[in-house]
């Protein structure tokens, strides 16, 4: 699997790209930016300060050179959400890129489920007399009660 190795740049914009990315916006980037645009998304690693040292999270073979170019994507109606998105440059692992984490705090809601009416079965009515008889008494009882004496 690959990535886009597209920088978005330090400049905001509206409610996708934050004011903490890296460098200038190449051509890749700017694609990006309007697909997220498109799709509603907005990239949280771009929205907060990080110390100096963990801005980045791709190094260059021999460590030339460093840029943000891996990102957390999410829909924008949840990004109140998101507490924390930081790359964790200390971490163990046999890449290049630098593993990005996010905080969320996340409010569950129960749902409930819809009361299922029973269906009549009309048909049954007219062939069953023991049903028939049944129902009839049991309305007429319930209808008796509300007649005005």
């Amino acid at each position: 699997m690959g990535d886009f190795n597209a920088k978005v740049g330090d400049e905001r914009i509206e409610n996708v790209i934050g004011p903490s990315g890296i460098g200038t916006v190449n051509e890749r980037g700017s694609r990006l930016i309007k697909w997220y645009q498109v799709k509603n998304f907005t990239i949280t690693n771009t929205w907060y300060q990080n110390h100096p040292r963990r801005q980045w999270t791709w190094k260059s073979p021999g460590d030339r050179s460093r840029n943000k170019i891996d990102y957390i994507l999410i829909q924008k109606r949840f990004r109140n959400a998101v507490k924390t998105s930081k790359p964790l440059p200390g971490a163990d692992c046999d890449s290049d890129h630098i593993p990005v984490m996010c905080k969320f705090q996340i409010i569950l809601k129960k749902l409930r489920k819809a009361k299922a009416n029973p269906k009549i079965q009309m048909g049954l009515l007219k062939s069953d007399e023991k049903l028939k008889d049944k129902i009839t008494v049991a309305l007429h009882n319930k209808y008796e009660t509300l007649k005005i004496s």
